[in-house]
């Protein structure tokens, strides 16, 4: 590795499945790459954790450590539902739990070394961005119908001169509505991305400084360890603000300006 950023290339390794099938499909290209690997991996990871979790709970050995974790977590989230929702936030309980899950795995499997980070792609959380505001949008639909328009005026801009500027506002509030797509997508991807260039440097630079200094070699490696802790430290914080955040937009549905 020759730089710090040639940790974040896609590899393909399979390519273009599609191509084998008797079929026009050139215009499909499902080609395996390092990030779907790891997607996947991520996936059989969060399942057979739950799989043991179910197979060795309240058994002689008494209730699973990892049960007692995932039950915490799991409380935490539908405390932190209660606290937005006034109602109707049991069913959302499941979405923001396997939301925060996921992108959990996904970022603490980038911190093992020689493994790929997901998140650190745009195209991975901007592809689950656009699904969340699709969400969104869909369920606000089925509450407000066309009304939910009307989200975008915020209330007293129909009286005197200022109903004029409706048709301003209402773009601004579309266009702030749709760059939630960007900003939720970013924030993630931004953080990972420059973590684990930091770490890479770092390592980089203890290298060399252990092969000059062998004598302080405890030196790099503390500074080492405690930005390796910190970035385990974003890696929870920035699946719980992805998951926080899509909670709040869907709870902004329920309400109006």
């Amino acid at each position: 590795m020759y730089t710090p950023l040639e940790q974040f290339i896609i590899k393909p390794y399979i390519t273009n499945i599609m191509g084998w099938l008797p079929l026009r499909t050139e215009w499909i290209d499902l080609t395996i790459t390092n990030s779907t690997i790891y997607t996947i991996l991520s996936i059989i990871i969060i399942y057979y954790l739950f799989f043991l979790i179910n197979k060795y709970n309240n058994t002689v050995y008494g209730e699973s450590k990892w049960k007692e974790i995932i039950t915490l977590l799991y409380t935490k989230v539908e405390d932190i539902l209660k606290d937005m929702f006034t109602t109707n936030y049991n069913k959302y309980i499941p979405l923001i739990f396997s939301l925060f899950i996921f992108i959990l795995f996904n970022n603490l499997i980038g911190l093992i070394p020689y493994s790929f980070t997901a998140p650190s792609h745009i195209i991975f959380t901007f592809s689950f961005s656009l699904s969340i505001i699709i969400g969104v949008t869909i369920i606000g639909f089925q509450i407000h119908k066309l009304s939910f328009f009307k989200l975008f005026v915020p209330h007293g801009l129909n009286q005197g001169f200022i109903k004029f500027l409706i048709p301003l506002i209402f773009s601004i509030e579309i266009i702030s509505y749709l760059m939630r797509i960007l900003s939720l997508s970013v924030r993630l991807t931004a953080n990972l991305l420059s973590g684990h260039t930091l770490l890479k440097i770092l390592s980089t630079f203890s290298f060399q400084f252990i092969v000059l200094f062998p004598y302080l070699f405890f030196l790099p490696l503390i500074l080492i360890f405690a930005v390796y802790l910190l970035e385990i430290g974003v890696a929870f914080i920035q699946a719980y603000v992805f998951s926080l955040l899509t909670a709040t937009y869907i709870k902004d549905i329920y309400s109006s300006h």
